[in-house]
């Protein structure tokens, strides 16, 4: 393996902490019970330094938001002193000081991306109460805080003669002290930013304590007293106090080891580290679903694909509304497939609509990329990314030059900012983007009219990212369930899976367990509110939803009818009136032929502007109005077997943008008709590529497929790149055969289980109808063949050869010696 220390990458993996796996817990019990089994591993006196050491790394020379957070908050200790003073007394600390004095420290700071992670067994357990709290607002009071869902099975389980709240009650007194004292007294390890986001925090964890990132309740168990939910704000119901006990939710100790185990091991790739994602949230939202605690609500909820995405229409008197919902930014299908069925929705499924409300309430974030890429959708011109800034220290110079893995491996421009701001005094880098501008922009518009993000508090992280991404940019209005979102403003790394296999000169292994996560890149707004960063602030809400006591009730309806009233009007703004479609929406799009054309169908736009690969070819005259107008776009100027982006904007006669779609597409040969005599590309005799088109998907020409008689191949001398997306396609017409045969003479060398060559056939389309091979690793040289008569007698089947490679980790390459086409039987003529 080449270029990128493969041996030592072969050796270092991940093994990446998933709060998922706890929603497998069954067992509930008193917290009571079980207080005695939630304890710390004992550590060394060597280990107690370590922990103390390494989180001194992070807090004192990488920890981005430390001296905002000391001009933010009033009286917040500098936690460098802090850290100190527990490294130079370290040895003198039993276990559980250790373990708390460092917990304590970076729960002090209000930051959600700034943890410190614990051991089993403490981190097997989560404490709870068997019902959930939320904020509403009335005319008299913007924090109440209500009763959102209750689990009557639980109460009549572990608090057997308590008195079952019901939805909407309101609560007036925790612990002994009033309820506006109580949260005020949670916010101190809560870790929630700004006043709301504070006090959203601060509220999820007086009913749920995560032990993997907190400690557990001093007291076994907790008075709440309770006002009953009246209909008017102007009359107070009866008040009744319970006592409940702390209830715990954990994994039968046999099994806490295979659930930490991972199933599988996953290489370091930088990009996937550059997240923004908050543990908590996640935990939490896994929670309420494991115990019946989920809130209920008139929100559609049709399923996708993608388990963290559904869907629905909305309809009232005020029009019909396409509804989405995403509750992570981590994809279980990917960021790219997650975008796709995003787009398919836009364009299948809310077509008609009057409006668009995207909800990411409760997402606790994930991949910076997914925030990045999804507001072009949404926005005639080109959409603009967040960028972010490091602390200027040596350390974080070092980290970017000095790791094991080479210059660069985490981006030449964050090497570039690190490397200009060395020794010039500056506090912070000048900006880097985590998103390409051409990745940003590179899917075009989906949608046209008016769009409403939905957030509160706990969107938080990457959710954050979006909705200052889609305000900044222009692309949607945001109605906040609270004032500000949850003001996550970073992207967040592990010392374990990333700073110590990066430099583990300097940072050392923990104990086994342990972990802490740094808010490492600080993200800062462009736009209107360019300058301003997103932690402790979040982003500010155009129109408040905050929910009443009759949403809870009621299944938000005054919300909804708040939102899709605004959409409503808005969507007669003439802003909303422009608009376009093809036939075919995919974005990735074939065609054959002379005279190829794309039919685009629009509405109120003068003219169309045409433009293939960034130059403008054609400016089209249409004065389309209200009626739909069909345009067909002449592509006989694309390149013969090449992938070129077409981009279409819908303009006025003075420039202005009115919409824009974005289609790649390849432009074949004729299809080559195969009859008796077969088909044999052979490569060692080829002096070009004949009917085998070459497509390269945001790859080089020069790094994709290449004739070097006697092979066709990607990568050797040297060895191919990462992120290849390369296809060899062979357009053929098998009308005149009953069966035949496909061979293939190749050999391989890829990075196993990562970079793949891939055999498929394909409709006329491009869509991918059966796979025949997917290969990786080292394969001397060999001959497979694959009985095509399924496919014999169709006009039009395109047979792809294409290899793809992931970041970080190359190897020499893949070559085809030939490609041999046996035509079994033919249809012989009447």
């Amino acid at each position: 393996m080449l270029n990128k220390l493969h041996l030592c990458i072969s050796v270092i993996t991940l093994w990446f902490i998933s709060v998922g796996t706890l929603a497998q817990t069954e067992i509930i019990d008193t917290l009571e019970n079980r207080r005695n089994e939630i304890v710390f591993p004992e550590l060394t006196s060597d280990q107690k330094r370590v922990l103390s050491e390494q989180a001194q790394f992070l807090l004192k020379d990488l920890y981005v938001h430390r001296f905002e957070k000391l001009a933010f908050y009033p009286g917040l200790e500098d936690p460098v002193p802090q850290i100190a003073n527990i490294v130079e007394n370290a040895d003198s600390l039993s276990t559980a000081e250790i373990e708390e004095g460092i917990y304590r420290i970076f729960a002090a700071q209000r930051d959600l991306h700034l943890n410190y992670l614990f051991p089993e067994p403490h981190a097997s357990y989560r404490s709870f109460l068997p019902l959930t709290f939320t904020r509403t607002a009335n005319f008299f009071d913007r924090f109440e805080v209500r009763v959102s869902a209750v689990n009557a099975d639980l109460f009549a389980e572990y608090a057997p003669g308590q008195q079952v709240p019901e939805l909407g009650d309101r609560i007036v007194a925790y612990d002994g002290l009033s309820i506006d004292a109580a949260v005020e007294r949670q916010k101190q390890t809560a870790q929630g930013a700004n006043e709301f986001g504070g006090f959203t925090r601060a509220l999820g964890q007086m009913t749920f304590v995560s032990h993997f990132l907190h400690l557990k309740p001093e007291r076994d168990t907790i008075s709440i007293t309770f006002e009953k939910s009246t209909r008017s704000p102007y009359f107070h119901g009866r008040r009744y106090t319970i006592t409940l006990p702390w209830l715990v939710q954990f994994t039968a100790p046999e099994e806490v080891r295979s659930l930490n185990a991972p199933e599988t091991k996953k290489k370091f790739d930088p990009k996937r580290f550059n997240e923004a994602r908050e543990v908590w949230q996640e935990e939490y939202n896994d929670f309420v679903r494991s115990v019946g605690l989920e809130e209920t609500s008139d929100y559609p909820n049709l399923p996708t694909a993608e388990p963290v995405l559904t869907w629905g229409r909305i309809e009232n008197r005020y029009g019909e509304f396409g509804y989405l919902r995403l509750t992570s930014f981590v994809p279980q299908t990917g960021v790219a497939n997650t975008i796709a069925e995003i787009r398919r929705l836009l364009l299948e499924e809310f077509d008609d609509t009057d409006g668009l409300i995207f909800d990411v309430r409760n997402n606790g974030g994930g991949f910076i990329s997914l925030a990045d890429e999804l507001s072009q959708l949404f926005m005639p011109n080109e959409a603009d990314v967040i960028k972010a800034r490091l602390l200027n220290t040596e350390l974080n110079l070092s980290v970017f030059n000095d790791n094991v893995f080479g210059p660069n491996v985490l981006g030449e421009n964050w090497n570039q900012v690190i490397n200009e701001a060395a020794g010039n005094g500056e506090l912070y880098t000048e900006l880097a983007a985590f998103t390409t501008d051409s990745a940003a922009n590179s899917r075009g518009q989906a949608y046209f009219k008016p769009v409403a993000v939905l957030a509160n508090a706990r969107s938080y992280s990457a959710s954050d990212l979006f909705v200052c991404s889609m305000k900044d940019n222009r692309a949607a209005l945001v109605f906040g369930e609270d004032l500000r979102t949850g003001a996550g403003g970073a992207n967040v790394v592990n010392h374990g899976s990333f700073f110590n296999v990066l430099l583990p000169s300097v940072f050392e292994p923990l104990p086994p367990g342990h972990d802490m996560r740094v808010s490492w890149r600080q993200s800062v707004r462009f736009g209107p509110a360019a300058g301003r960063i997103i932690e402790d602030f979040g982003c500010e809400a155009n129109i408040d939803v905050s929910r009443t006591p009759r949403d809870l009730l009621q299944g938000n309806r005054d919300q909804i009818k708040t939102i899709t009233r605004e959409l409503g009007v808005k969507s007669n703004f003439f802003r909303y009136q422009p608009s376009a479609r093809t036939a075919n929406s995919r974005l990735n799009q074939l065609t054959l032929g002379d005279t190829p054309v794309l039919e685009v169908s629009v509405k109120y736009t003068p003219l169309i502007s045409v433009s293939v690969g960034g130059v403008e070819k054609d400016l089209i005259p249409v004065f389309a109005s209200k009626r739909e107008e069909k345009v067909e776009v002449d592509l006989s100027t694309l390149p013969i077997n090449a992938q070129s982006q077409v981009v279409l904007r819908g303009v006025t006669w003075s420039g202005r943008t009115l919409w824009n779609l974005k289609r790649n597409i390849t432009r074949l040969d004729q299809k080559l008709p195969v009859d008796d005599a077969g088909l044999l590309l052979d490569f060692s005799s080829l002096t070009d590529l004949g009917p085998l088109a070459v497509v390269n998907a945001n790859t080089a020409a020069e790094n994709g497929w290449q004739l070097v008689p006697p092979a066709l191949q990607v990568g050797f001398e040297p060895s191919y790149l990462d992120n290849i997306n390369t296809s060899g396609i062979l357009a053929l017409n098998l009308s005149a055969l009953n069966s035949a045969t496909l061979s293939i003479d190749f050999e391989q060398d890829t990075e196993l289980d990562f970079d793949f060559f891939e055999v498929f056939i394909a409709d006329e389309n491009g869509v991918p109808e059966q796979q025949l091979q997917r290969s990786s690793g080292q394969q001397s040289r060999r001959t497979v063949e694959f009985d095509l008569s399924a496919f014999a007698g169709r006009e039009s089947v395109l047979i792809y050869f294409q290899f793809i490679s992931d970041g970080f980790v190359t190897a020499p390459g893949i070559k085809i010696y030939s490609i041999k086409l046996n035509a079994n039987e033919t249809i012989q003529p009447e």
